[in-house]
């Protein structure tokens, strides 16, 4: 079974490709079509954690699959209180990601 990661890295200003790219990590998880889903949320959009209107979706996401934000860009941004206190976990996804991908996951992004 495939394994996933779903890498979104949009400005928060472009809320459609933010939205649609955690929603589609959410779907194809509950798809029950992959053996593994998971979101990290990097580069611009961590602002994501500054705008409320993520809120519901952020929760929404993470009750389905694992979220991650990258910890220098939550740091660069100044939202890491904000990335804390939604529950998503802080970790330097570089690393993150090449291991993921070392263990056959596929990676797309929004």
């Amino acid at each position: 079974m495939a394994k996933l990661v779903v890498l979104v890295l949009s400005d928060p200003k472009d809320r459609r490709k933010v939205f649609t790219g955690l929603k589609f990590a959410k779907m194809a998880k509950e798809s029950g079509e992959l053996e593994d889903v998971k979101v990290i949320i990097s580069a611009q959009a961590v602002d994501i954690f500054k705008d409320a209107a993520f809120k519901e979706v952020i929760d929404e996401v993470k009750d389905a699959v694992s979220v991650q934000a990258c910890r220098m860009n939550a740091e660069g941004a100044g939202v890491v209180k904000e990335v804390e206190a939604s529950g998503v976990s802080l970790a330097p996804v570089g690393k993150e990601l090449i291991g993921l991908i070392k263990e056959g996951y596929e990676v797309i992004t929004f």
